[in-house]
């Protein structure tokens, strides 16, 4: 797939690539498009051809209310100066005015939510926009585009079942293209169809080069294994909560107006130690390690750094945290740009490692 390429095509082709990826909607299009004598998406076909990236990738990170975290990549190889020079451009260009960049893409979106959503006859919008740009070194210099949004009621949520699919039925992948769906922890396959390319621990693959979706396809459907409560539970555990709560305060409002009566005459102990004091308040127990869901993304890559000795594989933090590649990468990018982190290829790893590890730490933990 490689192309000649230019500054102007890499700034305006990456845009309308984008675009065109989803604006395909259900299959209902494509059926019309196949009525009318034409086959199905070639205009899709045609524009995709503008892209002067070496390869797509989109991922769905399905949550248990039906919403799905979008993220688009356009991975382009930055084979000479000029091309080089283009991404540069452009992402000068996205850091400057994300909202300007964003504009087009996100009226677009918009417009096939809302045509997925006729065409299913479920609610569903977008929100949480957002664009960026990086570079990536894995045996080739790539600049790599990125696209998130969260597009609620993606999926059709059937009490503990995930069914996912027919927002995008019939959707066209190019050669070059991968989709992924990731479901939620504690979920488990019931059936997807057509058979994955490749399949992970909690997602499945298919690509443009090795399969072409028809009518009904792509389909997914996971169950909630069990293996944490249901809302029904939560509801009820909530419900007992706050009547306990309820009931301890007015325990302690009767044994405290008890109490203050026995004590009228006892002056307090004006000479106590504040010090002293200080340690029998509720706040001396904060002193502990915060839990993980208290933590941001980047704190939790920070800290899983520190407890691996300053240094790991960037694949063992997605594997450890169960993130998907795309939502790692775009953290550890973050973190990177900010100096928090820094980051080395080790043959075909990619090794992230905290600053000034390897003077600290020169022969590593070993889990390099």
């Amino acid at each position: 797939m490689a192309r000649e390429s230019s500054g102007m095509n890499v700034r305006v082709g990456v845009t309308v690539a984008v675009v065109a990826v989803l604006l395909v909607g259900p299959m209902t299009a494509a059926v019309s498009a196949t009525d009318a004598g034409n086959p199905p998406f070639e205009p899709l076909a045609i524009q995709q051809d503008e892209i002067d990236a070496n390869e797509v990738r989109m991922d769905l990170a399905l949550e248990p209310n039906g919403t799905a975290e979008w993220t688009l990549e356009f991975w382009v190889r930055l084979d000479d100066n000029e091309s080089a020079a283009a991404f540069e451009s452009l992402r000068a260009e996205i850091r400057e005015n994300p909202d300007e960049h964003l504009e087009g893409f996100t009226r677009r979106m918009n417009d096939t939510v809302a045509t997925a959503s006729n065409a299913t006859g479920r609610e569903m919008t977008a929100d949480g926009f957002d664009a960026s740009a990086e570079r990536q070194s894995f045996a080739r210099e790539y600049g790599v585009v990125r696209y998130t949004f969260r597009w609620h009621g993606f999926a059709a949520v059937e009490g503990e079942t995930l069914r996912a699919g027919d927002a995008i039925e019939g959707i066209y992948l190019d050669d070059g293209t991968r989709l992924l769906f990731e479901w939620p922890a504690g979920y488990e396959l019931a059936s997807v169809t057509p058979d994955p390319d490749d399949r992970r621990e909690r997602a499945v693959i298919w690509r443009g080069d090795e399969t072409d979706f028809v009518s009904g396809e792509p389909q997914l459907t996971v169950v909630d294994g069990g293996t944490g409560p249901s809302v029904a539970v939560l509801a009820t555990v909530a419900v007992l909560a706050a009547g306990l709560c309820i009931a301890g305060a007015w325990w302690y409002h009767t044994r405290t107006a008890a109490s203050s009566e026995r004590t009228t005459d006892r002056e307090p102990d004006r000479d106590a130690d504040p010090a002293t004091a200080a340690v029998d308040t509720p706040a001396s127990s904060a002193t502990g390690s915060p839990e993980p869901e208290l933590l941001s993304n980047e704190e939790q890559v920070l800290r899983l750094l520190r407890d691996h000795g300053g240094r790991m594989k960037q694949q063992t933090v997605v594997e450890e945290l169960g993130w998907t590649d795309a939502k790692t990468s775009k953290v550890v990018s973050g973190l990177r740009e900010d100096g928090k982190l820094e980051s080395f290829r080790l043959g075909r790893e990619n090794v992230l490692s905290l600053p000034d590890e390897d003077e600290a730490n020169p022969g590593g933990d070993g889990t390099a």
